[in-house]
């Protein structure tokens, strides 16, 4: 096993602290179960939410990718619909709603143990007027989809081949992105966040004409390690759709995709 350089590892500490401490009310407990390697608590956040969470989830790379990395939030909306496809925990839908009165969400988590911590996450801060929980996944058309649930709730995915592995696969129900902006009253959308593990470019082809254009921005994530060309095929819909885009790779296969109208 490879040891990671002392300097390296107190580096990284020191990093994982500031974090902390810039970003929840109750870094002491935090960082005390961190660096004893014990259950993390619930995360306090100082923007006024409390995150919880169970085993399996990651909420520390949820706090890294929402708060530091601020991959969510390049444009703050203070008002208006938001969907988040992929909801996981509520990291991201518990930071637009918290954010304005004005805003309310439309949060989907397919598989059920994630979407029963998604919802204990809303009710818990008292954000249930506002933000709709649905468990479903969403794709190309409707019907079901299996998932392969026994990965960390983050890793959820059908797009890999571990489906035809020994593991736990559960049947969930399954709708199209235009039946989610029906839902979502049919009007404007001031934000789609599409973070599904694969299935984001049949999400967005399964989408008419008419549902894309109620959408005035856009962010996804995508995943060409899990569905090939990915990428292609999102950019492609949403070139035709008459998109502004802008990439931002993580790595040769993964990264965020950033749409908006003019």
């Amino acid at each position: 096993m490879n040891q990671i350089n002392p300097i390296v590892g107190k580096y990284l500490a020191a990093r994982a602290l500031y974090r902390m401490v810039r970003w929840l009310k109750n870094w002491r407990e935090v960082w005390s179960a961190y660096r004893n390697r014990l259950p993390l608590p619930p995360l306090q956040f100082r923007s006024g939410f409390t995150l919880h969470h169970k085993s399996g989830d990651e909420p520390l790379l949820l706090m890294y990718e929402i708060f530091v990395d601020g991959c969510y939030s390049r444009n703050k909306i203070t008002d208006g619909v938001i969907i988040d496809l992929g909801a996981n925990i509520g990291a991201a839908t518990l930071t637009w709603a918290s954010q304005s009165e004005k805003v309310t969400v439309h949060a989907y988590e397919p598989s059920p143990k994630t979407n029963q911590t998604l919802k204990e996450n809303i009710l818990a801060n008292n954000l249930g007027a506002r933000v709709s929980v649905y468990n479903e996944a969403v794709g190309r058309e409707k019907g079901t989809i299996q998932l392969r649930t026994d990965l960390p709730s983050m890793e959820v995915t059908s797009f890999v081949d571990s489906l035809s592995a020994a593991g736990t696969c559960t049947t969930v129900p399954m709708v199209d992105l235009n039946e989610v902006i029906r839902r979502a009253g049919g009007d404007e959308i001031a934000l789609l966040k599409i973070d599904t593990e694969g299935a984001e470019a049949d999400i967005l082809e399964g989408a008419s004409p008419g549902t894309l254009r109620l959408i005035k921005q856009m962010v996804l994530e995508y995943h060409d390690s899990l569905c090939p060309d990915a990428y292609k095929r999102c950019k492609r819909v949403l070139d035709e759709a008459g998109f502004t885009i802008e990439t931002s790779p993580i790595n040769d296969h993964q990264g965020l995709l950033y749409a908006h109208r003019v």
